[in-house]
Protein backbone atom coordinates (compact mmCIF):
# COMPACT_ATOMS: atom_id res chain seq x y z
CA UNK A 1 0.00 0.00 0.00
CA UNK A 2 1.39 3.40 -0.84
CA UNK A 3 0.90 6.63 1.15
CA UNK A 4 0.07 9.83 -0.34
CA UNK A 5 2.28 12.35 0.35
CA UNK A 6 0.61 16.14 0.74
CA UNK A 7 2.64 19.15 0.88
CA UNK A 8 -0.38 21.28 1.70
CA UNK A 9 -1.17 19.89 4.99
CA UNK A 10 2.00 19.87 6.05
CA UNK A 11 2.37 23.83 5.03
CA UNK A 12 -0.83 24.43 6.66
CA UNK A 13 0.70 22.60 10.10
CA UNK A 14 3.74 24.87 10.17
CA UNK A 15 1.78 27.88 9.88
CA UNK A 16 -0.76 26.79 12.67
CA UNK A 17 2.28 26.03 14.74
CA UNK A 18 3.58 28.35 17.28
CA UNK A 19 7.00 27.98 17.11
CA UNK A 20 7.40 28.70 13.69
CA UNK A 21 5.05 32.20 13.58
CA UNK A 22 6.64 35.08 11.75
CA UNK A 23 7.24 38.07 13.13
CA UNK A 24 4.69 39.83 11.60
CA UNK A 25 2.51 37.84 13.85
CA UNK A 26 4.43 38.04 16.95
CA UNK A 27 4.46 42.22 16.27
CA UNK A 28 0.97 42.68 18.09
CA UNK A 29 1.31 43.68 21.41
CA UNK A 30 2.94 46.56 23.61
CA UNK A 31 6.50 47.17 23.49
CA UNK A 32 9.11 49.69 25.25
CA UNK A 33 12.39 51.28 24.05
CA UNK A 34 15.12 50.20 26.14
CA UNK A 35 18.07 51.30 23.67
CA UNK A 36 18.82 53.12 20.56
CA UNK A 37 21.49 54.42 18.43
CA UNK A 38 21.39 57.09 15.84
CA UNK A 39 24.39 59.07 13.61
CA UNK A 40 25.10 62.60 14.22
CA UNK A 41 27.46 64.43 12.87
CA UNK A 42 28.96 60.88 11.30
CA UNK A 43 29.73 59.66 14.40
CA UNK A 44 26.98 56.91 15.86
CA UNK A 45 25.62 57.33 19.48
CA UNK A 46 24.30 54.60 21.46
CA UNK A 47 21.36 55.35 24.26
CA UNK A 48 21.21 52.70 26.80
CA UNK A 49 18.59 51.61 29.01
CA UNK A 50 19.94 53.65 31.96
CA UNK A 51 20.49 56.92 30.03
CA UNK A 52 16.86 57.08 28.81
CA UNK A 53 15.51 56.30 32.26
CA UNK A 54 17.70 58.96 33.46
CA UNK A 55 16.74 61.75 30.79
CA UNK A 56 12.77 60.49 31.55
CA UNK A 57 12.78 59.68 27.79
CA UNK A 58 10.73 56.94 26.52
CA UNK A 59 8.66 55.41 23.30
CA UNK A 60 6.07 52.93 24.37
CA UNK A 61 4.55 51.65 20.63
CA UNK A 62 1.44 49.21 20.53
CA UNK A 63 0.52 47.19 17.63
CA UNK A 64 -2.60 45.60 17.28
CA UNK A 65 -4.15 42.54 15.27
CA UNK A 66 -6.22 44.87 13.89
CA UNK A 67 -3.21 46.63 12.22
CA UNK A 68 -3.52 49.63 13.76
CA UNK A 69 -0.68 51.57 16.05
CA UNK A 70 -0.58 54.08 18.70
CA UNK A 71 2.49 55.76 20.05
CA UNK A 72 3.50 57.59 23.26
CA UNK A 73 7.32 59.20 23.16
CA UNK A 74 8.95 62.19 24.50
CA UNK A 75 12.31 61.46 22.36
CA UNK A 76 13.74 64.60 20.56
CA UNK A 77 14.33 62.78 17.20
CA UNK A 78 12.52 64.56 14.56
CA UNK A 79 11.50 60.98 13.31
CA UNK A 80 9.65 59.68 16.12
CA UNK A 81 7.99 63.41 17.36
CA UNK A 82 6.38 63.35 13.85
CA UNK A 83 5.07 60.04 13.64
CA UNK A 84 1.35 60.19 14.63
CA UNK A 85 -1.16 57.52 16.13
CA UNK A 86 -2.33 55.20 12.60
CA UNK A 87 -2.23 51.83 10.55
CA UNK A 88 0.45 49.51 10.47
CA UNK A 89 1.57 46.96 7.93
CA UNK A 90 4.23 44.77 7.23
CA UNK A 91 6.39 43.36 4.03
CA UNK A 92 8.76 40.98 4.81
CA UNK A 93 10.96 42.24 7.19
CA UNK A 94 9.72 45.80 6.96
CA UNK A 95 6.93 47.39 8.93
CA UNK A 96 5.33 50.76 7.76
CA UNK A 97 3.66 53.02 9.85
CA UNK A 98 1.13 55.54 8.12
CA UNK A 99 -0.94 58.13 9.49
CA UNK A 100 -2.51 61.25 8.11
CA UNK A 101 -0.98 60.05 4.74
CA UNK A 102 2.73 59.88 5.67
CA UNK A 103 4.39 57.20 5.87
CA UNK A 104 7.65 56.02 7.94
CA UNK A 105 9.20 52.30 6.95
CA UNK A 106 11.21 50.75 8.82
CA UNK A 107 13.55 47.45 8.97
CA UNK A 108 12.51 45.10 11.74
CA UNK A 109 13.14 41.58 13.67
CA UNK A 110 11.65 39.81 16.28
CA UNK A 111 14.29 37.78 18.43
CA UNK A 112 13.44 36.35 22.13
CA UNK A 113 11.10 38.79 22.93
CA UNK A 114 13.02 42.16 21.44
CA UNK A 115 11.85 44.05 18.56
CA UNK A 116 14.25 45.98 16.65
CA UNK A 117 13.34 48.77 13.95
CA UNK A 118 16.54 50.06 11.94
CA UNK A 119 15.66 53.03 9.82
CA UNK A 120 18.48 54.27 7.54
CA UNK A 121 18.44 57.58 5.29
CA UNK A 122 19.53 58.10 1.62
CA UNK A 123 22.93 57.42 1.94
CA UNK A 124 22.92 54.99 4.21
CA UNK A 125 23.26 56.54 7.69
CA UNK A 126 20.80 55.27 10.50
CA UNK A 127 18.39 57.49 11.13
CA UNK A 128 17.16 55.52 13.99
CA UNK A 129 18.44 51.88 15.53
CA UNK A 130 15.90 50.80 18.65
CA UNK A 131 15.43 47.53 20.84
CA UNK A 132 12.12 47.11 22.28
CA UNK A 133 11.17 45.02 24.97
CA UNK A 134 7.68 43.64 25.31
CA UNK A 135 5.27 44.62 27.83
CA UNK A 136 2.99 42.58 29.52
Amino acid sequence: MEKQFSFTSILSWLKSTEMFARPSRQISGRWQLVEYYIETENQLRNITENQLKADEEFWNIEFTPEKSYSKNSNLPLPLISGLKNGNWDVSKNYITLNSSGESVEFQFAIEKEILRMLKKDNLGRITFFGFFRKKE
